[in-house]
């Protein structure tokens, strides 16, 4: 994951839920101590037909989730502090054992010194797990008797120099993230990891609406225990974008970046990676009230059980339509290729998975209050990896409540 996206995901945790609740109108706050509290609550049910994700035998169940939350705001002149907590608790029916309960905290700063200088810091902490069938479990859900978690602290830092409307503006960005999993078997031991990212982000305007943009983003990774001494997974990577961000008509606004990123690993037993990335994304409004997103990239991830590292593809088509004043739908299909570069293992192919999924939402403002949440969503997993491939067919009912 690129490093200014973990920085946006900082800011974005804290709002995800509260985004929700002002899908139609503002939720109500009450003010505690200077600030803005806005508590909400998400209470819904879910089918899932391959609970984890198996070839064969597939588990079914319904499941009940329940995941209350607060955030609290304040301003003071054009900076905001802002700190929130969310749950998330889920219970199966027929799978006890992929029961989990997970906690979200959050704190960040948005300090302005002046309309040249900006400063944003944000921290989260994350007790979480990852699903039976997912990580490092894929394919061999069935030998966890209990989700897997882990527990994950992150700091981001932001530093803006340069006015919005200025002809160049400069962003840097500092990002440390520790994520520790909870089973100590050493081969579950192996994942425990830090990531260490610095970039900067220089954006010079080159059209009214249009500006040039260059990327640096290096990156390193660290990883806490190895299975094999003498050939540990640690690295360092390095991406060079260049592209453009623009706002063309009042209908249509993207990004276009593409460059090189390489993967140095600090064993010689490894082979090192170099290659093209890239990231794009289009916006497309053609009425106020309907839109259509394409976005396209590159990454490159690290394992999960087999092989260096992950070098994986994505695009995705979404289209969000407000059919009336209370009621609007999304639908999306995303697919995407993962391949498994490195070592080979047993004298196997290179492990080679193509991705897809389809969702479709519709969401209904049935109170002020009250947000309700029908949909559906498909995956479809086809490895050269027998055992790995799977589909899945999810329905979701959420109600979302407010003050």
């Amino acid at each position: 994951m690129k490093l200014f996206q973990l920085g946006l995901l900082s800011v974005l945790t804290l709002s995800v839920s509260l985004v929700q609740a002002q899908q139609f109108e503002d939720a109500a706050s009450i003010p505690v101590a200077g600030f803005d509290l806005t508590p909400s609550v998400d209470v819904g049910f879910r089918y899932d037909d391959n609970v984890i994700r198996s070839s064969q035998d597939e588990i079914s169940s319904w499941s009940q989730i329940i995941s209350p939350q607060v955030v609290m705001l304040t301003n003071f002149g054009s900076s905001q502090v802002n700190f929130g907590y969310r749950l998330r608790n889920e219970r199966f029916y027929s799978s006890p054992a992929d029961n989990y309960t997970d906690h979200f905290l959050s704190a960040g700063v948005d300090y302005e010194l002046n309309a040249r200088h900006r400063m944003d810091i944000a921290v989260d902490y994350t007790d979480g797990h990852e699903d039976r069938g997912t990580g490092f479990s894929i394919g061999r859900g069935e030998l966890l008797t209990t989700p897997d978690k882990f527990k994950q602290a992150e700091l981001d830092l932001l530093y803006s120099y340069g006015a919005f409307n200025a002809d160049g503006r400069l962003e840097v960005n500092f990002n440390i993230t520790n994520r520790d999993y909870d089973l100590t078997l050493p081969s579950y031991r192996a994942r425990d990891r830090v990531f260490t990212g610095i970039g900067g982000a220089f954006y010079y305007r080159v059209g009214a609406t249009t500006d040039l943009v260059i990327d640096i983003i290096y990156t390193d990774v660290d990883y806490n225990f190895a299975l094999n001494s003498e050939s540990p997974l640690d690295s360092t990577q390095v991406s060079y974008l260049i592209g453009l961000d623009w706002e063309a008509t009042a209908q249509t606004s993207g990004y276009a970046k593409v460059g090189y990123q390489e993967k140095d690993f600090e064993s010689e037993l490894r082979d090192d990676f170099d290659g093209v990335d890239w990231e794009a994304g289009v916006i497309w409004e053609p009425v106020e009230y309907s839109s259509v997103e394409l976005t396209t990239g590159a990454s490159t991830n690290e394992t999960n059980g087999e092989g260096d590292f992950i070098r994986g593809r994505d695009h995705q088509v979404e289209w969000r339509h407000e059919w009336l004043e209370r009621l609007r739908t999304r639908v999306s299909y995303t697919w995407g290729n993962d391949r498994y570069e490195g070592r080979l293992v047993n004298n196997l192919a290179v492990r080679d998975d193509d991705l897809a999924r389809f969702r479709a939402s519709a969401y209904y403002q049935f109170r002020r209050w009250i947000n309700v949440e029908l949909s559906y969503i498909r995956d479809e997993r086809d490895s050269n990896r027998d055992i790995i491939s799977y589909d899945r067919n999810q329905l979701f009912f959420n109600m979302l409540f407010t003050l």
